[in-house]
């Protein structure tokens, strides 16, 4: 996504600057895409052909800023190949999302500048004033973008759902009064048009339930769910399954730095130090520490929850790991045994399918079926409706889609609006 907002004083900033996941035949997009030369990417439409944003154009550069809504690649991962003087803004906790990767992904390209945007109150850039509005998305402390200037009024939405764990924010957003009678309502439309099944279950709740079931079923396996390790909401869902199933939760060290990181921004996200946690060590990301300086994290990490894949294969049922798709986790559960673990696909299904799966090839191979538990991160069609009719804006504008109004925007459009 990429969305362009000027005003009649000639400021200029963008919202989102994110990297496509998928080309103009639906394949995947290579993973080095966000390392290639600016000007390529341009040629292949990958990045918007938008004049002095880029570091090589000599009229750059003439953006204020880009403020992201959220730590989603398609949202922020091109945003390093603006103007390096040009700053990028976010969320307090989207800013730690990409500081943590700094450490364990040291080859991807993340903007110099990074500012956390206010808690309280507008950004005024120039003639803008843009407002940080808080979501439930996927994403932790995920952002919708409200702009103002010369009394007009712009929302962007973002990515959000109303069905996560913090979903009372999207009821907020149908009650904030700032809103109601906008002139532009910008309205992710993922769910548009498409079937849901890939979308998952309901609510972040039912993948809570449904995991609580396996895990009283399968009491003498390791109930193992293969989950993104910044989905903040299913490591939570994770975290309250164990303890409600008597097992205890099973994380590597980035999901643990993760959880630390983002431990400001409330009480109730759980750490490392607590009772019901254990730290399963994967030694590539024991270096990426070692390489930052943080070995005594390790140190405590180790002192504090560390578990050996022994103990696991001693006692699979006491355990819930929340795991990642890396061929790594195949030998862990070779070495526990195929027919002492439980396996829980908890992502967005397309990942399954596409080739060089790890995960899904040992399941073929060792005859473990996968159960699919997952609730996605975008609102439903009933929940947009709802947003929409709530807030009656002048025009709406269905973004970041697949299949809605019959259209697949394959490659994220950038969208320019004048506020004048």
């Amino acid at each position: 996504m990429c969305i362009e907002v000027a005003s009649e004083d000639g400021t200029r900033i963008l919202l989102d600057l994110g990297m496509p996941l998928y080309d103009a035949n639906h394949e995947d997009v290579p993973r080095d895409t966000q390392q290639r030369p600016t000007r390529e990417l341009i040629a292949e439409k990958v990045l918007p052909d938008v004049a002095a944003l880029y570091a090589d154009d000599p009229a750059a550069p003439a953006f204020s800023a880009i403020i992201l809504t959220h730590a989603h690649l398609d949202h922020y991962g091109l945003a390093h190949h603006a103007h390096p003087d040009i700053p990028v803004y976010g969320s307090r906790g989207t800013i730690a999302l990409l500081e943590v990767g700094r450490i364990f992904f040291p080859d991807a390209a993340l903007p110099g500048d990074l500012r956390e945007l206010p808690e309280h109150g507008p950004l005024l850039i120039g003639a803008l004033a843009v407002t940080a509005i808080p979501v439930d998305h996927g994403a932790p402390d995920s952002r919708a973008l409200f702009v103002e200037s010369n009394g007009q009024r712009l929302l962007y939405s973002g990515d959000l759902r109303a069905h996560g764990r913090t979903g009372y924010r999207f009821d907020a957003l149908l009650r904030d009064t700032r809103l109601h009678g906008i002139d532009w309502l910008l309205l992710e439309g993922m769910t548009l048009g498409a079937s849901a099944s890939p979308h998952g279950q309901r609510s972040e709740q039912d993948v809570e339930e449904s995991l609580v079931m396996i895990a009283r079923r399968d009491n003498d396996k390791l109930l193992a769910v293969i989950a993104p390790g910044q989905n903040l909401d299913r490591l939570v869902s994770c975290f309250r399954a164990a303890k409600r199933s008597g097992r205890l939760l099973v994380v590597d060290p980035y999901q643990a730095f993760v959880l630390m990181k983002l431990a400001p921004l409330s009480a109730s996200i759980p750490q490392f130090t607590w009772d019901g946690i254990r730290v399963c060590f994967a030694p590539h990301q024991v270096e990426r520490l070692r390489n930052a300086g943080l070995m005594q994290l390790v140190w405590d990490m180790r002192i504090a929850a560390k578990v050996s894949t022994d103990e696991l294969a001693e006692n699979p049922g006491a355990y819930l790991m929340c795991a990642r798709a890396g061929f790594g986790m195949t030998k862990v559960f070779d070495k526990i045994g195929p027919s002492r673990v439980s396996l829980v696909w908890s992502q967005w299904s397309g990942y399954w399918r596409r080739g060089g799966c790890p995960i899904r090839e040992w399941s073929e191979r060792t005859g473990v079926e996968a159960r699919f538990v997952h609730s996605g991160g975008h609102a439903w069609p009933e929940d947009l409706k709802r947003l929409a009719e709530a807030l009656q804006p002048k025009q709406l504008v269905i973004v970041h889609t697949e299949g809605g109004a019959g259209t697949t925007f394959a490659s994220p459009p950038c969208l320019s609006s004048d506020l004048v």
